[in-house]
């Protein structure tokens, strides 16, 4: 847990600090675990992801991740009999793809996409995409490790600070901020 002492730093300006918890995945999304508001860490050893509940349990937070981790496009879009809409039901964020690529599917470069947009402005609307992609797991998503704070104590606010500060010291490889940076930098480099 090389990144513990980053993360205790981070909570200081904020709050004091709160032990976590471990659980998994399955426990999480099944609702036996994280019924409060607060942080949790996602397959801590990848240092796959970091993310808040900073307005709603960890549980309801946890849906859409499950949704990913298990590659549900055809539910991450809005399921069955959907065709046109205004807009896709949850999003498949490019730095959670490559996650998932790099760290838990095997054999797999991309993820295709579960809808296609049409349009701009008011206009704008989406269809289906791939909403069926089998895929094979190097690891089980539903006993993936998880640490959790339980922080219904503090502020959406506090959670929200803590939450970032954590994201920027230890970059978590699937988070959104991590992905920008990673892709910035590889910019950086194939220009020299």
């Amino acid at each position: 847990m090389q990144h513990l002492d980053k993360i205790k730093k981070c909570f200081t300006p904020h709050a004091e600090w709160v032990e976590p918890y471990w659980t998994t995945e399955e426990a999480i999304v099944s609702g036996k675990s994280g019924m409060h508001r607060g942080l949790y860490w996602i397959a801590p050893e990848m240092n796959f992801y970091f993310g808040k509940a900073a307005t709603s349990f960890v549980h309801a937070r946890n849906k859409t991740h499950w949704m990913k981790l298990n590659v549900d496009l055809r539910t991450l879009y809005g399921g069955d009999g959907v065709s046109s809409k205004k807009e896709a039901g949850d999003k498949f964020p490019v730095g959670w793809k490559q996650a998932m690529c790099d760290l838990i599917l095997e054999g797999v470069k991309i993820i295709p996409s579960h809808y296609i947009q049409h349009g701009t402005g008011k206009n704008k609307y989406v269809t289906p995409g791939v909403l069926d992609f089998p895929v094979k797991y190097k690891v089980n998503v539903a006993k993936l490790p998880v640490l959790v704070w339980d922080l219904d104590h503090l502020t959406s606010k506090q959670i929200s600070n803590i939450e970032k500060s954590i994201i920027k010291d230890v970059e978590p490889y699937a988070n959104t901020e991590t992905y920008r940076k990673r892709t910035k930098m590889q910019k950086k480099v194939d220009i020299s």
